[in-house]
């Protein structure tokens, strides 16, 4: 009995101090028990906050990869790592999304400084255009369409018409120059960056037309062993040049110059 009452003694003992603890101004630490720890938290990768410039840009990643078909909302969040409510934060839907990745890419041409006169100048603006409309070759049917308007679009414009009227077309002229000189750009953009499986279709058709019957095609077979002997860059030079050869045609002789 004596050694039971000396436990209890004990933990009455044991008790009190832990009691008296929790008085005000008590000195006794004890340690925490384990559910008591904080939980720890993993540490998350810092990401760049999320705003049009950073949507655009991945979209047109997108664009360039896979083409403006394979650019959905979802697809786009993934590749940010937000979820895709947050984009219509910055966007309304998706044809808002390919206006600005059309006015991104419009917004790459540099504009050369002007030198020569009125034809070189208009050679030197359309081979930066083909250059940076090349390095997205997707993007092709989304300039066509409102990304023309914006800010990078309408400066362009207001260029070649300024070189145009300056040059002494009429106003009606210019416009008709402008486009012709842009469907000759869009037209070269669109052939010319075609996917490895449209050059081999190409190349396929080529031979095709060399194997034809003469007597039925004498034509397509006297020019069928030149095509494809010039770069890319040689039919370039030679569209622009018979393009503008063409307005210049059409420039009253007094003001041709």
């Amino acid at each position: 009995m004596y050694y039971y009452n000396t436990l209890y003694e004990l933990a009455r003992g044991q008790m009190t101090k832990i009691a008296d603890a929790s008085e005000p101004g008590a000195d006794v630490s004890l340690p925490p028990p384990p559910w008591a720890e904080p939980r720890k938290r993993r540490a998350r990768a810092a990401r760049p906050p999320l705003d049009r410039g950073r949507i655009v840009a991945t979209g047109l990643t997108i664009v360039d990869t896979d083409g403006a078909e394979a650019l959905t909302v979802r697809r786009l969040a993934g590749a940010l790592g937000v979820s895709p409510m947050s984009i219509y934060w910055h966007v309304t839907d998706k044809a808002d999304l390919l206006r600005l990745i059309g006015e991104a890419v419009l917004d790459e041409v540099e504009i050369p400084p002007a030198t020569g006169d009125w034809r070189e100048q208009l050679r030197d603006i359309h081979r930066s255009m083909l250059g940076t409309v090349l390095q997205h070759p997707n993007t092709v049917d989304i300039l066509i369409g409102r990304a023309r308007f914006g800010a990078a679009g309408l400066t362009l414009f207001e260029g070649i018409l300024s070189i145009l009227l300056q040059a002494g077309f009429s106003p009606e002229a210019a416009f008709d120059a402008y486009q012709s000189l842009y469907l000759f750009t869009l037209g070269f953009s669109a052939v010319s960056g075609r996917s490895a499986e449209f050059r081999e279709g190409q190349r396929q058709g080529l031979l095709y037309m060399r194997s034809l019957p003469e007597e039925h095609f004498p034509s397509i077979r006297t020019v069928a062993p030149v095509i494809g002997g010039r770069s890319p860059e040689e039919h370039l030079e030679i569209g622009l040049d018979v393009v503008i050869e063409g307005i210049a045609a059409r420039l009253p002789r007094s003001t041709d110059a």
